[in-house]
């Protein structure tokens, strides 16, 4: 009977810390709104709990790093996606976000090479191709462009 008691008595606290996975929800959420720093604030808590498994930290440095892109600071998005690749290699999604980060800064050859890896793990994402040909186009290689 005192373990019933004390679950229903500490019941409420454990209900009022947000799984670290719910924070990267409530990342999202605010994201969505327009709300970058408050979604920054929810992916870093994510992150920095230690209690994601490998595939939702990779998640939370994707999105946190698309925050910082939305914010136009490149390099913080840039750290984030490699920490999302490095974290889960078969991640297409940030290979694809790092590549178009890249190309913003003109980095097209390792722009190329993302996108290559990502239509590796993904073959079927058209988007890859497409915007892979911006890529070629500004090396003046438009016979691979299309």
């Amino acid at each position: 009977m005192a373990w019933l008691l004390l679950a229903l008595f500490c019941a409420p606290a454990w209900a009022a810390a947000p799984a670290p996975a719910s924070e990267i929800l409530a990342g999202n959420r605010a994201a969505e709104k327009g709300d970058l720093d408050k979604a920054i604030k929810y992916f870093s808590a994510a992150i920095e709990s230690g209690k994601l498994s490998k595939e939702n930290l990779a998640i939370a440095y994707n999105n946190r790093g698309n925050a910082w892109d939305d914010k136009g600071d490149l390099a913080r998005a840039l750290a984030d996606y490699d920490q999302a690749i490095k974290t889960n290699p078969s991640f297409a999604e940030a290979y694809y976000n790092r590549a178009l980060a890249r190309h913003r800064l003109g980095r097209f050859q390792e722009d190329l090479r993302d996108y290559d890896r990502l239509l590796t793990l993904d073959p079927y994402l058209t988007s890859g191709y497409f915007n892979r040909s911006f890529a070629w186009a500004a090396l003046g290689r438009y016979d691979k462009a299309v």
